[in-house]
């Protein structure tokens, strides 16, 4: 029996040896996006040219990186104008799928070598890197939810065991009442009769 073909949610590109979908938790939901999507919907989080994930621990200071003039993709200065002077003022920077709406992160190996190039790997990593991290934080905000449905499901047990203990007395109270008033009622017809 044939799996279902999984396919990515944007482009609707397929999975094949050479093309990896990933599941990636993106707007509160549960997506999976080719590798060259997630990087087209994720543009802050790496340098488009050499492919580092921008670490929070590993900042370099804001004078080492360029944002694209369009989106907010950032590239290290050294990577996208390898020549310039730390001291000299950059042109503009324009990332990649700004220059070009058809640019493609990774490139598809030919059908006879079967081999994916430094770069592409570089992609492929950086996609699962930043897939990766989407998951994690995806099930850090499941486990802290569950543990606050937890808490309050305890809360509202205890509440309704509360609520039946005081039923239950109630009941015994007005039961006891009942009692009472029958108890009258039959001793004033003893007497009557």
């Amino acid at each position: 029996m044939n799996s279902p073909t999984t396919a990515c949610d944007i482009c609707g590109a397929t999975q094949t040896l050479s093309l990896t979908i990933h599941n990636i938790r993106h707007h509160a939901h549960n997506r999976r996006y080719c590798t060259n999507c997630v990087l087209k919907q994720h543009p802050g989080l790496f340098c488009p040219i050499c492919f580092e994930l921008h670490d929070d621990a590993a900042q370099l200071p804001p004078h080492h990186h360029l944002m694209c003039v369009r989106c907010p993709s950032i590239a290290h200065r050294s990577c996208a104008f390898p020549s310039s002077t730390a001291s000299a003022t950059p042109p503009p920077f324009f990332c990649p799928t700004c220059l070009d709406s058809n640019y493609n992160f990774i490139n598809l190996p030919s059908r006879k070598a079967g081999t994916v190039d430094v770069r592409s790997a570089k992609v492929l990593v950086a996609a699962a890197r930043i897939a990766a991290i989407s998951m994690s934080k995806a099930a850090a905000a499941a486990r802290f939810d569950a543990e606050r449905r937890a808490r309050e499901a305890a809360v509202a047990r205890k509440r309704a065991k509360e609520a039946l203990e005081h039923l239950a007395e109630v009941l015994a109270s007005e039961q006891t009442e009942q009692n009472e008033q029958s108890g009258v009622a039959s001793a004033g017809r003893r007497r009557g009769g």
